[in-house]
């Protein structure tokens, strides 16, 4: 069956059926033009922004009234204000008042006793007379009302009244005032955005830019109009609105609003549509031209474009198909085109993050570095244990990669003189922490056997160092304790029998072979005494050698720390600042109870001899990621290198009467807990002892 092709379009019916569109959309466009500008000049939009106005001002004068009695009243209740007043201080009173009058952002303030008579004011007012305070007071009551608008001979103010009262009596009262200014004005403007005047007998006051003068014509055409109402005047909105709320009957204030912009925009429109008309004409043809580059220029344009960009890689980029001629069925052909590339593309970035995929889930560190010195490639393990600054900056030079010196120099040996180590031991120190790794280097040849650089396999063994050298402690340990045992249990016996033969001769046979026998019995209880030393030196050593059986129970930390410090004697905390550092809301550990309080209990103690007798030995415990950690920190004299490697070694002491166990019990039974014991000290800082659980 014959497919019979779709009819296309020549690009010369498009440019007339183009042109035919344009001259309705010139009609079209005429009419939305047309409405446009008479919906702005609507006099019934000015109207009602008018009322919105009108609004606007009188809540505008209602919040300045209140803030007023609000402002005084908070005045005349005053503690100072009150007691100045009552014992007529006026100094006093007219400093404090001059305070309130600039935090306030008042316009004078007055304290006035018997009915009239200024007692004291702000020092910028104190030339307002009695007689124009009478007047203003005596208006009030007559008025019966606390704040009104007063003309005063120097401007025009809103005053409020407060009564002062001292043991519910009336010792006075407090007049304040805002000036009914153009400052007032001008904020009254800015309100409305539109021009106001306050009018009244005797003054004229208005905030405008423009000169009054422009407007006289237009404001005196309000003095018919009755409070409240709206009307238009040539090219303005007047609206006039009564001031009596503000306790004066003969003042008003009117808002102009200006329509000469708008009346000026109806006078352009008759010019406006004429160039308009001419204006179409010349968009047909600018159209015309624009049609062109649309049906032809545009799509071959595009097509290059889309063309070029998929031989540069971007698969994804689609090309529109903007027409159905020609230029259509080329762009489908090469939209095809480029969806067999994309998803061929799809399949070999799959394949390539597979591969990463599976080098960032081995657990040794794996770098590829290039003849030029570039790292090429980094797994996940490998950033981590090298620290690598920027991976994903890569390609980046060892020199800018931040990796530790002996690791780049073993890698630099690699690639410049062909020496390959395996299973390197590299000790680095990173954020204080020791880390231990193995560096194998080997030569990196691509699929034909050329050689592309250098590929380094790191491995993290520091917890496997750490394990072997725990592994070490507790052989070491274990030999010891059995040799101790043996010997202990070998030592016992003689020295019981020692002992008992010495007090035998102590009671019974010192006195029967001389009279003077005081030297004799020193020299056997001395004998005893001894003895007895070394029974407490052997009982130590057993108690090392001992298995340990460790029965946890959920026990509080805080009462082991507190217990174990309760039973170190009184005598040696004299000069010794203990602290206890334990939160309130710790829970409950699985530990041991009595050997955590003689682990707590022996470094406390250590701590306190360090500091021959006087200085801070702090106990804190905390939890951190579900880890007991507790620390026993001392600012006694410290220790050298030497003494920190050998300090949990058995028979290891730095005191005179030490038998070097106490710290090796320590670690034993924070070991048998499974945790971890360690020490930080230098000479003359003290020592921090942390023990993890």
């Amino acid at each position: 069956m014959r497919t019979i092709p779709h009819a296309k379009l020549k690009i010369s019916t498009k440019v007339a059926l183009s042109f035919i569109a344009i001259v309705l959309f010139q009609g079209i466009l005429t009419q939305v033009v047309t409405y446009s500008l008479i919906s702005r000049s609507n006099e019934e939009t000015f109207r009602n922004r008018m009322y919105v106005n009108m609004e606007g001002v009188e809540n505008y004068l209602s919040q300045v009234l209140s803030d007023l009695d609000n402002k005084v009243g908070l005045l005349s209740g005053q503690k100072n204000i009150i007691e100045y007043t009552e014992y007529r201080l006026r100094n006093l009173l007219s400093r404090e008042l001059s305070l309130f009058n600039t935090a306030l952002n008042m316009n004078g303030i007055f304290i006035v006793i018997d009915g009239g008579r200024l007692l004291a004011a702000d020092r910028t007012d104190r030339h307002l007379s009695d007689d124009i305070l009478t007047t203003i007071v005596t208006r009030g009551y007559r008025q019966g009302r606390q704040s009104f608008m007063h003309d005063d001979g120097t401007g025009m103010y809103l005053y409020s009244l407060g009564q002062i009262v001292r043991n519910e009596q009336v010792i006075g009262m407090i007049v304040a005032r805002i000036a009914i200014d153009e400052a007032f004005i001008s904020r009254l403007e800015k309100i409305t955005s539109s021009t106001a005047v306050v009018q009244f007998p005797a003054r004229e006051i208005t905030g405008a830019d423009e000169p009054l003068e422009l407007l006289q014509s237009v404001i005196s055409e309000a003095a018919s109009m009755r409070p409240g109402d709206i009307d238009a005047v040539g090219d303005y909105f007047i609206g006039s609105i009564s001031l009596e709320s503000l306790g004066t009957i003969s003042g008003r204030l009117i808002s102009v609003l200006d329509m000469r912009d708008s009346k000026r925009t109806m006078r352009n429109y008759n010019s406006n549509a004429f160039l308009l008309t001419l204006m179409v004409l010349i968009i047909a043809l600018v159209l015309s031209i624009l049609f062109y580059r649309q049906s032809f220029l545009r799509p071959y344009t595009a097509l290059q474009e889309g063309v070029a960009r998929i031989g540069n890689g971007e698969f994804s980029y689609p090309i529109q198909q903007t027409s159905g001629d020609e230029f259509g069925d080329l762009v489908e052909s090469v939209n095809t085109m480029r969806t067999n590339l994309q998803a061929r593309d799809r399949e070999l970035n799959a394949l390539a993050n597979f591969n990463q995929l599976i080098l960032n889930n081995v657990k040794s560190g794996i770098i590829t570095v290039g003849h030029d010195g570039y790292i090429n490639s980094c797994n996940a393990a490998a950033t981590s244990m090298v620290h690598l600054e920027s991976p994903d900056l890569l390609p980046l030079g060892l020199k800018k990669a931040g990796l530790a010196p002996e690791i780049k120099e073993l890698i630099h040996n690699g690639l410049e003189m062909g020496e390959y180590v395996t299973l390197r031991e590299c000790r680095l120190v990173y954020d204080g922490r020791e880390e231990i790794l193995t560096l194998s280097t080997s030569p990196f040849f691509d699929g034909e056997g050329e050689e592309l650089g250098l590929i380094a396999v790191i491995a993290d063994v520091t917890k496997i160092r750490a394990l072997e050298e725990q592994l070490q402690v507790s052989t070491r340990l274990a030999a010891i304790g059995e040799m101790v045992a043996g010997v202990s249990h070998q030592l016992r016996n003689p020295l019981a029998i020692m002992k008992v033969s010495a007090e035998l001769l102590r009671d019974n046979y010192v006195g029967k072979i001389t009279a003077d026998n005081g030297q004799y019995r020193e020299l056997t209880e001395m004998l005893v005494s001894e003895i007895d030393s070394l029974n407490y030196i052997i009982h130590n050593f057993l108690d090392f050698a001992r298995p340990l059986h460790i029965n946890r129970s959920l026990c509080s930390v805080a009462s082991v720390i507190r217990n174990a410090v309760s039973l170190i004697p009184a005598d040696s905390l004299k000069n010794i600042d203990l602290q206890i550092i334990v939160p309130g809301d710790m829970s409950g550990r699985n530990l041991d109870k009595d050997m955590m309080e003689q682990v707590v209990r022996n470094l406390v103690q250590n701590g306190i001899e360090a500091c021959s007798g006087a200085g801070r030995v702090t106990v804190a415990a905390s939890v951190e990621d579900g880890t007991l950690k507790l620390s026993v920190e001392d600012t006694g004299c410290g220790m050298d290198e030497k003494s920190m490697q050998s300090i949990f070694n058995p028979f290891y002491t730095r005191k005179e009467s030490g038998t070097g166990l106490g710290l090796a019990i320590v670690q034993r039974i924070i070991i048998e807990h499974k945790g971890t014991i360690a020490v930080d000290s230098s000479p003359g800082r003290g020592s921090i002892f942390t023990i993890l659980i």
